[in-house]
């Protein structure tokens, strides 16, 4: 089946699908994808952003369109470099960053006059309904496997939980990757910061060999999990899409904080992680906030994907968990 590429939590993914195609999250992150893309943008660009380029242009064939929004300067260069160097059609959603939900409404109207025009089908009320409640019991399987990751002990991991995530964010939603129940009492933390990209297992697996990681507010990882559908409608993917816990550049950001201050009591977390990629303005400007806002340690990491520093941050995260520990 072809691909419709996306790359924002703020695209509804019942509108994708109903084209016909198979939604496939850009989620992409690795040093050979990251490198090929440098004859396109500079060194010095979102290593993410690098690895999604490379992968697009590597694989023209299997996409049929790409879907993005502004949210990210880095992300909106990204789609106009696709723009300029294939013939994948490119629509680009303009995602407010201000409480301007009219914005966004008028945004998914036109989105939806794009897709049909690309597709050749009409969205009708059926079959908008269809495909939310396909997505939506896709959401709710992967809910209540988070709810054992949450629970107390943790029963699962989240290294296992990203494993299983893959093959939905890259619109596989029949293949379901059994997980078996691993509990564990280490010291249960809090992940935030960037993307959390398809490759990026061994990071998960080396942080929850001291930790366990029970909670997060990282696309490609459980955030998607927050849209609720209650109306089986066009209006009710607009409202579930646009109420979902917003980005961290959303302005003004006090909903951002509430949310994780909220989840950091509920999930009993004793720590945060801070995961940045390389040059992640929207992360790096609030790392300072971070910190205070939430009175617990905080363990920053900051990655381009390359692990050249693997035993310093092993060291590193065995001192957080040893000080979590006490």
């Amino acid at each position: 089946m072809e691909l419709i590429g996306y790359t924002c939590s703020y695209i509804p993914v019942e509108l994708l699908s109903a084209t016909g195609l198979q939604p496939y999250r850009l989620l992409h992150g690795n040093t050979d994808l990251s490198r090929q893309a440098e004859k396109y943008v500079r060194i010095d660009a979102c290593p993410m952003v690098k690895s999604n380029i490379s992968y697009i242009l590597n694989n023209q064939d299997k996409f049929r369109a790409l879907v993005g929004s502004t949210g990210c300067d880095m992300s909106r260069r990204m789609f106009d470099i696709i723009a300029e160097t294939t013939d994948i059609p490119v629509y680009v959603l303009n995602n407010p960053r201000t409480d301007k939900p009219e914005i966004f409404n008028d945004e998914i109207d036109w989105l939806v006059k794009q897709l049909e025009n690309l597709s050749g089908r009409k969205f009708r009320d059926d079959l908008i309904t269809g495909e939310i409640e396909k997505w939506e019991s896709e959401r709710e399987f992967y809910r209540n496997l988070d709810k054992k990751r949450r629970a107390i002990p943790s029963l699962i991991s989240t290294a296992a939980f990203h494993k299983s995530l893959m093959n939905c964010h890259q619109g596989d939603i029949t293949n379901h990757i059994d997980i078996k129940d691993e509990s564990s009492d280490k010291p249960r933390v809090y992940l935030v910061g960037s993307a959390i990209t398809h490759e990026s297992h061994p990071i998960l697996e080396i942080l929850e060999k001291d930790l366990r990681i029970v909670g997060d507010f990282n696309c490609g990882l459980s955030r998607f999990l927050n849209i609720h559908l209650t109306e089986n409608n066009l209006n009710g993917i607009k409202s579930a899409y646009y109420n979902q816990p917003p980005c961290v550049y959303k302005r003004p950001n006090n909903k951002f904080y509430d949310f994780i201050n909220n989840k950091l009591a509920e999930l009993n977390c004793r720590g945060i992680i801070a995961w940045t990629l390389d040059y992640c303005d929207n992360y790096e400007f609030e790392l300072k906030k971070i910190e205070s806002a939430f009175n617990l340690p905080v363990l920053r990491i900051k990655s381009d994907f390359s692990f050249q520093n693997l035993n310093q941050l092993k060291t590193r995260i065995s001192a957080f968990a040893e000080m979590l520990s006490k």
